[in-house]
């Protein structure tokens, strides 16, 4: 039976990986991934092996990544962040489940941009928290809005995903609707290109989040009551 391993990895910086994905990616026959991977990947692995595609193929890639292992091939197919936060576990995990007597799934978890983006600010989801995208093609925007207002009462730390994906329509409202029910002077934080050569870092409140700063690789995080900065650059939610 041939394996077929979906890998989350993380921002795409090789030093970020687990080892366990390592020592998979050097074992496998073949490696699927975007070109964004691809240009990171290239010359850790063996690039022979690595097929990137274009970054709106991911219907595509998955499909080619099944038809590999069902020729008895070992694959991995990669994905960013982890695989089953708002990725592509769910896609194959479907796609091979009549196929479950020839392939074996095995999901691999890589770090979450909470996690990578929660480090680069301090300690902000240090309680509990919640996370949410805001993609367009993923966020139902009647039900966003009931979930936005529901978080915003709850006083929940939030994270929030893909805040321009493609606009920051969805972003405006949310950031709305929680002036509703916090403080103008929550604190937030917004972290852009984790670990990669134009990264960035800024901390702020609500009321002044600056719209201009974010783009499809920003992530957003809301503090609660209890957030507060320390010495102006760490964002932190006490644990006691």
């Amino acid at each position: 039976m041939s394996k077929l391993y979906v890998i989350g990895v993380g921002n795409g910086n090789y030093y970020d990986l687990t080892l366990r994905t390592i020592n998979i990616l050097n074992d496998v026959d073949l490696i699927y991934c975007d070109e964004k991977i691809f240009g990171s990947f290239n010359k850790q692995f063996n690039k022979e092996k690595i097929i990137g595609n274009k970054y709106n193929e991911t219907s595509a890639r998955c499909n080619n990544a099944i038809k590999s292992a069902l020729c008895g091939k070992n694959v991995a197919i990669l994905g960013s962040g982890d695989t089953g936060i708002y990725g592509i576990a769910s896609i194959i995990l479907e796609r091979t489940f009549e196929y479950m007597d020839k392939i074996d799934v095995e999901i691999v978890p890589g770090i979450t941009y909470a996690i990578s983006g929660a480090a680069l600010l301090g300690s902000p989801l240090t309680q509990d928290f919640a996370v949410v995208t805001l993609s367009h093609n993923l966020a139902d925007k009647g039900k966003l809005v009931n979930k936005l207002e529901s978080l915003a009462v709850s006083d929940l730390n939030i994270v929030f995903y893909s805040i321009c994906n493609p606009t920051i329509q969805n972003l405006v409202i949310a950031r709305n609707i929680l002036l509703k029910y916090r403080s103008p002077k929550t604190i937030i934080g917004i972290t852009t290109a984790i670990n990669c050569p134009n990264q960035e870092v800024i901390l702020s409140t609500l009321e002044e989040l600056p719209f201009e700063k974010v783009n499809s690789y920003s992530t957003l995080f809301v503090g609660n009551e209890k957030t507060k900065v320390l010495n102006r650059k760490i964002m932190v939610t006490p644990l006691l």
